[in-house]
């Protein structure tokens, strides 16, 4: 057994971020918010994202995401 977490379990941003190659600094940078609020997202902490439609756009774009590539919820499947 491994003690590392399911990858079917983890955060849709984070995943989506480890793919990029970005920095939890770097989501929080471009749509305008804390890095707090980023991991904040990826661990379920927050139970409902709201953004700004131009937050909403810039993290499309930092995503490299569709709006309707955007996952319903940020938190870990598990949680």
């Amino acid at each position: 057994m491994t003690n590392e977490p399911s990858l079917d379990k983890e955060s849709p941003l984070k995943k989506r971020r480890d793919e990029l190659g970005l920095t939890q600094r770097d989501i929080a940078v471009a749509i305008d918010v804390s890095v707090q609020t980023i991991s904040n997202w990826e661990t379920g902490r927050f139970k409902e994202v709201r953004l700004t439609l131009p937050q909403v756009k810039a993290l499309c774009r930092v995503l490299k995401w569709a709006i309707d590539d955007l996952p319903d919820d940020f938190k870990p499947l598990d949680s």
